[in-house]
């Protein structure tokens, strides 16, 4: 059987559609691994393990350690101010002020 030019099209943007939800879901599937990895560890007060970026803020009544994940935060406070802990949160939450 031969195939005319229209049906070349359609098979080729059907195999690149495929290509396309095939890496969309590896992301998607990756990116909830990280996420939930991260999640737990913070929820049984480790430290996380994916953290991008690392800052230390220091205050007069400790320390607060902010770590920038893929679409999150979390900070652990050790501060004579607030209880000591971690909040794990969307990354365009801010620090606990006093």
């Amino acid at each position: 059987m031969i195939l005319d030019s229209k049906d070349k099209v359609t098979k080729k943007r059907s195999i690149v559609k495929t290509i396309f939800d095939v890496v969309f879901w590896i992301v998607i599937i990756g990116l909830a691994i990280v996420w939930i990895t991260d999640f737990i560890n913070v929820q049984n007060d480790k430290n996380p393990v994916f953290c991008l970026k690392n800052e230390t803020h220091k205050y007069d009544d400790g320390t607060v350690e902010e770590c920038i994940g893929l679409g999150y935060k979390v900070y652990t406070y050790d501060r004579s101010s607030f209880s000591k802990g971690r909040q794990f949160g969307p990354f365009f939450i801010g620090m606990r002020e006093n």
